[in-house]
């Protein structure tokens, strides 16, 4: 297992998790509210199991995102303070950011060891359903 890899993925989950929690305290509708919460509870199993096998391996796991997603969630807070309609900004913003975690997994997939590939398919099914709740209420596709 490549501990720099599974860690530069635990960074990007721990980012959207971060985006997801600020989204969350913003949204006004309550089925939005229900779903992200339900999404953010899916994102804290994905980066908890991550950090899990980066220990079992005897490594160090990582324990905080990045700069960068700190950047993105303060910008996406702001585009939605000034949009007419909060919630479907934060959707599109979250879709974004989904899009971009899940083509890292498979990125990672791609070039995994059977047994790291194994893994982090397992975590890959997580987010294709994280996908699949928040690109059909943004309208839109993976990219």
């Amino acid at each position: 297992m490549r501990v720099p890899r599974y860690n530069a993925l635990i960074r990007r989950g721990i980012d959207d998790r971060k985006l997801y929690r600020r989204a969350l305290t913003q949204v006004r509708e309550p089925g939005l509210q229900a779903l992200l919460t339900e999404n953010l509870h899916t994102l804290d199993a994905l980066i908890g199991d991550l950090q899990a096998q980066v220990h079992a391996n005897g490594r160090a796991p990582a324990r905080h995102g990045t700069l960068a997603g700190a950047v993105r969630s303060a910008l996406a807070e702001m585009t939605a303070g000034f949009s007419a309609n909060r919630d479907a900004t934060w959707v599109h913003c979250l879709a974004r950011n989904e899009c971009a975690l899940l083509h890292r997994f498979e990125q990672q997939i791609a070039h995994a060891t059977d047994e790291s590939a194994r893994i982090l398919g397992v975590q890959l099914s997580r987010l294709h359903g994280i996908h699949n709740d928040i690109h059909c209420l943004a309208g839109t596709t993976h990219g």
